[in-house]
């Protein structure tokens, strides 16, 4: 038994039988595991690029949602942020929700009879990659003008669904419309109706009821 214990012969064969498993699903696990960041990433890369391309054409309808270039002479109605936008909704409160659109995913393509900003939304929301769900938004807070993007994905990994299930990955993504020369214009706007709505009638001040229906003939 002693001369048995110290021979060393198939010792090797015996460690490596025992390592290399160990070894081998390790390997595997950081296999899947980069695959799960790289889809990951994938995702939140979709959903950065459709925040940003809705809000850098948001100015106008007819940019071309890849380039950002338009024809000549083709440009939304002059007075399209005081109705279509929602800066009515904004300023005078009609509803809980002011200037907010929504867009579930999947489904952008655009349709006859919808309204400004969702047409907007809808064309980059057709552009996304299959599989893809979840929902685009924009909000018109006035002096704060957003579109966030929020995608959810299935991740078929197969080898590993029946110890984890379904593996789901979301993201979200937000891009701010800016517009230098209108934000100066609505800043304007806003403090010339504060200054109306704090003063009384008898001293030029009016009420919202009466500024709100002025804005409508403008916003058509």
């Amino acid at each position: 038994m002693r001369r048995l214990w110290r021979d060393q012969r198939g010792g090797f064969t015996i460690e490596a039988s025992l390592v290399l498993p160990m070894i081998f699903y390790t390997v595997l696990l950081l296999l899947f595991f980069c695959l799960y960041l790289y889809q990951h990433v994938l995702l939140g890369q979709a959903a950065t690029v459709a925040a940003e391309r809705t809000a850098y054409t948001w100015d106008n309808s007819h940019k071309n949602v890849l380039t950002g270039a338009n024809a000549e002479g083709q440009y939304d109605s002059l007075y399209w942020r005081l109705g279509d936008d929602g800066m009515l909704q904004a300023i005078f409160d009609w509803n809980s929700e002011g200037g907010t659109v929504k867009l579930d995913l999947p489904g952008g393509n655009e349709e006859a009879g919808q309204s400004l900003p969702l047409q907007k939304l809808s064309r980059t929301g057709a552009g996304l990659p299959e599989g893809i769900s979840g929902e685009m938004r924009y909000d018109n807070r006035l002096l704060l003008r957003k579109v966030s993007v929020a995608l959810e994905r299935l991740v078929p990994l197969a080898p590993l669904e029946g110890w984890i299930g379904d593996v789901n990955q979301s993201v979200r993504a937000e891009a701010y419309v800016v517009e230098p020369v209108e934000w100066i214009r609505t800043v304007e706007l806003a403090r010339y109706f504060g200054e109306k709505f704090r003063s009384d009638k008898g001293q030029g001040g009016t009420d919202k009821q009466e500024a709100k229906e002025a804005l409508k003939l403008f916003g058509k």
